[in-house]
């Protein structure tokens, strides 16, 4: 990750990346780190999803997802074969 949380002399927290050996979040209580953290992995998430959008909507799932790429057809006999909901 390149990254390590650090308590400061007054006690609150840093962040400090080993990337860019500079620190990234100072004077932060421990709620606010956690909630960094959480940003930075919905933001992680986010552009994974658009990059994966792109290509599915591009009409390239392949490019998303390789050999595992599913039509909708092979999905939903998958989802009838084990129980799913949709009919």
């Amino acid at each position: 990750m390149g990254q390590q949380i650090i308590r400061q002399p007054d006690g609150k927290l840093a962040v400090f990346s080993s990337i860019t050996d500079t620190f990234i979040v100072v004077d932060a209580t421990p709620d606010e780190l956690i909630e960094w953290r959480a940003e930075e992995a919905a933001e992680r998430a986010r552009e994974q999803t658009r990059r994966e959008l792109d290509k599915v909507l591009a009409g390239n799932p392949q490019a998303a997802y390789h050999q595992s790429a599913m039509t909708w057809e092979e999905a939903a006999a998958k989802d009838r074969e084990h129980g799913g909901d949709l009919q």
